[in-house]
């Protein structure tokens, strides 16, 4: 009855602390996600952090909840860094994981898997999102839509030189 976890993986020219910046920059993840219309966090990003979510797809339109679990800047940690999210009432782990690579950086942002999803999300997920394999692939689309922008806008200001 669940659904797998899913991942989309891109390479951007930049150092990791520059794809940092982007990523960690919450308030313009809704001009970069085909689904997410807004996402408010209770005072600045860091672990711990609560926050609420907008959500949209087609005429459908539903909160969550989230709370940041991992704030790690890649200053702090080699070059590597990670921001991951959960969300109710799904109860899955979204994230963004940062990695050095050849004088780049790999962006990757993953979904957990959704093991036994609430009658609430069964039924959202069955008559407002056109089933639960049909969302995904969507959301499989919107993460690489998602680091598409995300390497556009840090890539953008290499390419204006």
């Amino acid at each position: 009855m669940g659904q797998p976890p899913l991942e989309s993986t891109t390479r951007i020219s930049a150092t990791p602390d520059e794809v940092w910046a982007a990523v960690s920059d919450v308030k313009a993840m809704p001009r970069r996600s085909p689904e997410l219309v807004g996402m408010w966090l209770f005072g600045k990003p860091k672990a711990g952090r609560r926050g609420i979510n907008l959500n949209r797809r087609k005429g459908f339109v539903w909160p969550t909840t989230s709370r940041i679990v991992q704030w790690k800047p890649p200053a702090n940690d080699n070059g590597s860094g990670a921001f991951r999210f959960h969300v109710w009432p799904t109860n899955v782990d979204w994230s963004y994981e940062i990695e050095p690579d050849e004088g780049g950086t790999r962006l990757t942002e993953r979904r957990t898997a959704l093991p036994n999803p609430s009658p609430s999300v069964r039924w959202a997920a069955r008559f407002a999102l056109g089933g639960a394999d049909a969302h995904d692939s969507e959301l499989c689309d919107g993460m690489d839509r998602t680091l598409a922008a995300i390497k556009s806008e840090v890539e953008a200001p290499l390419t204006s030189h």
